[in-house]
């Protein structure tokens, strides 16, 4: 099963194969830092002699989310039952990786990746007659809200175009075919920069994937061959090279230009030197 497939309505929460949020034991009462811009911080520098400051970069911070949930409105066992499970699926692992998060909120289902950093569950005297307030804190590093499902589209290198004029002419003119393949035209529906995975298949010899737009390029050298079989997994969030098998081959990589999908349409383009291989462009309409 896949993440977010246990949701079924808007204001609700998966994590850890549990629902949580509208519709469940656990009901909403509020959720923070979903549709919040994350905290931003800046490269501004102090201006010398003058007021002010010189701009710097600005960047979003990491994305902190709250759960706000009412449990009660059960029998004594379940209200226990629930709040074991809750206890359970917020527990830290020995060295906590982040995990899928994901809310659909006004019909749109995204997640982010993230670790849970906080859960209270009170203790008032409603407690002892099944009945309390508390939340669960999330906190994702990368603050991007990616929308499912993930995008897939795929190309081969640009074929040759065949046939042509026939001397002599005759009317109507037969004109050859032109060259097909090779791009892709991939949108991202959403209001923030995407950060594409490239997947090459080979066999390929010398592998190019260009932004036909800007002309930024990840471009390998020339004697560079990916073997038959094998997948080179080029990932735009770390910046990372490697193979199906885990061995890293960025020092392969020659020219590292490295580019994002921005909102609406971006052209991609895909060479390899034999005219050989597929390229899979990965990626979530992505927003902020």
């Amino acid at each position: 099963m896949a993440a977010g497939d246990l949701i079924t309505a808007d204001g609700q929460i998966e994590w850890r194969g549990a629902l949580l949020g509208v519709d469940t034991a656990f009901g909403l009462v509020q959720l923070e830092g979903w549709q919040d811009l994350p905290d931003m911080r800046d490269g501004d520098a102090e201006l010398a002699n003058q007021h002010g400051y010189q701009a710097g970069q600005l960047h979003a911070d990491r994305r902190i989310v709250t759960l706000s949930f009412e449990l009660g409105e059960q029998s004594e066992v379940d209200f226990r039952a629930a709040e074991l499970e809750l206890r359970r699926i917020t527990a830290p692992d020995e060295n906590p990786a982040e995990e899928p998060l994901v809310v659909q909120w006004q019909g749109i289902k995204a997640m982010v990746w993230a670790r849970c950093v906080r859960r209270s569950i009170p203790t008032p005297v409603e407690y002892y007659y099944g009945l309390t307030r508390g939340a669960i804190q999330w906190r994702a590093t990368n603050p991007r809200l990616l929308h499912l499902p993930q995008q897939s589209f795929t190309t081969s290198p640009p074929t040759a175009g065949g046939g042509g004029l026939v001397w002599p002419l005759v009317w109507p003119l037969v004109w050859g075919s032109a060259q097909s393949g090779g791009e892709l035209v991939v949108t991202n529906a959403g209001n923030a920069h995407a950060q594409p995975i490239w997947r090459i298949t080979g066999p390929c010899t010398r592998p190019v994937i260009r932004n036909a737009d800007t002309g930024a390029e990840l471009v390998f050298d020339s004697t560079y061959t990916l073997p038959e079989g094998q997948t080179l997994v080029l990932t735009t969030q770390d910046k990372s090279v490697l193979l199906s098998t885990g061995v890293s081959r960025s020092n392969r990589l020659e020219r590292r230009q490295w580019f994002t999908l921005p909102p609406g349409d971006t052209r991609v383009r895909f060479e390899t030197s034999d005219g050989t291989g597929q390229l899979e462009c990965l990626y979530y309409h992505t927003s902020f």
